[in-house]
């Protein structure tokens, strides 16, 4: 039998080994390293045969890789750890499944994933014989390609990394290199950079600019799934799933109203999920100050005199940190200070400055562990996830509060 690689012009010799045709159609000298996975009697019937072939074919030697014959679960990982210490860190494999032995392939399709992942060996190719054509001179030897279809594990990996992480990164990486089939809507590069943006400024905890970039990668979102194939929906269908709550339906103001402060409580919440304690006991604390601001006359927070404003915020977070009695301010924080003692003493006649000074308390007091890397404590708390929700929990209960007294403070 004669065969050729994807359509290819080129054919075989004459061989009764698709391997064989294989490695002479792709050259010999491309290959340091010849592995040939069989059983007893596979071995005993076959290997002799194939190795003088590869031999006169001018290849390297093949190695055998012995598996037992028995399909037990013990023997499926047995076959598992017979093949993973013969393929070097960083090797590039071509594979044959032609005629695997019974649910070897299904084993050898899970090594590749994970020399893959551990070894990273890349895959130059996954191949399977076929025979086309009916007996006789009309037949003849096709060799396909499987290697995009076992992109399915990075999709597969792309996706958990959004599930379970919120990081979009993996997505649009494997798309950009996804064939245009398999990527479908995602090969826009646009869109694979506003999932690139968004993602950045969550896990960078930029507060300022997730709900714009949010509403501008769900808008390309929902654009790609129309049409898309099932597969791309699918992945889309988690992206919005996953940051629809960051994307408010009309532009931020620009202003700590209430748009604003609910926008840190989910961005605050997402990171919780994803166990991101660190940049999540950030935004709870400087919403504390965002709390502050809402209740004053300020400008918009992008403006040079907005952002000079913020001091503002870092005085309120002390005035609700530690009790009125012990209020100790240096001189040039006491004008800030007079500006904000209204607002503070709505909060407390609203019965939350009690709420607001010990939930800040536990914010600061967890948010300056992570800064000072729990140097001054034995560990980290072992309850963070707990403490985490809970603080988020609180924290939502006040913003609502807020909000009830400000009432639709565009304030300027």
């Amino acid at each position: 039998m004669r065969y050729c690689i994807d359509g290819g012009v080129a054919a075989s010799s004459v061989t009764k080994f698709v391997q064989c045709a294989e490695i002479e159609l792709l050259g010999p000298e491309n290959f340091d390293k010849i592995l040939v996975v069989c059983t007893q009697q596979s071995h005993a019937d076959h290997f002799s045969t194939l190795a003088a072939e590869l031999s006169h074919l001018g290849a390297v030697e093949p190695l055998s890789v012995m598996i037992s014959e028995d399909m037990g679960a013990t023997q499926q990982w047995d076959w598992f750890e017979k093949i993973l210490p013969v393929v070097e860190p960083g090797a590039l494999l071509t594979v044959d499944l032609t005629h695997g032995y019974r649910a070897g392939s299904i084993v050898l399709s899970a090594a590749i994933h994970f020399l893959v992942r551990a070894k990273k060996a890349m895959l130059a190719a996954v191949y399977y014989g076929r025979v086309d054509g009916k007996k006789g001179e009309d037949q003849r030897g096709v060799i396909v390609d499987l290697k995009d279809f076992y992109r399915i594990n990075d999709w597969a990996d792309a996706v958990s990394r959004l599930v379970e992480e919120a990081d979009a990164r993996k997505l649009a990486e494997v798309a950009e290199a996804a064939p245009d089939f398999q990527a479908g809507g995602l090969i826009d590069p646009a869109l694979r950079q506003a999932l690139l943006d968004l993602t950045s400024a969550v896990r960078n905890v930029e507060v300022n600019r997730v709900a714009t970039l949010a509403r501008e990668a769900m808008a390309r979102v929902h654009a790609a799934m129309a049409g898309a194939p099932v597969t791309t929906k699918v992945l889309l269908d988690l992206v919005a799933y996953k940051f629809a709550s960051l994307a408010s339906e009309a532009p931020t103001s620009g202003r700590y109203d209430s748009d604003y402060l609910q926008m840190q409580v989910e961005i605050a919440r997402l990171l919780i999920e994803h166990k991101l304690y660190m940049q999540a006991f950030t935004v709870m604390r400087e919403l504390i100050g965002s709390i502050g601001m809402s209740g004053v006359p300020h400008k918009e927070m992008n403006s040079s005199r907005g952002r000079g404003q913020r001091r503002r915020a870092d005085v309120f977070i002390c005035m609700a940190q530690i009790d009125r009695s012990d209020w100790r301010f240096k001189f040039e924080d006491e004008e800030l200070v007079q500006m904000l003692l209204p607002w503070y003493e709505k909060l407390v006649s609203a019965g939350i400055a009690d709420n607001v000074r010990d939930l800040s308390r536990t914010l600061v007091k967890i948010r300056n562990g992570f800064d000072h890397a729990w140097t001054s404590s034995a560990s980290a708390p072992m309850d963070l996830e707990e403490a985490s929700r809970n603080a988020v929990a609180k924290l939502s209960a006040i913003v609502a509060t807020v909000i009830a007294i400000t009432g639709t403070h565009d304030r300027g």
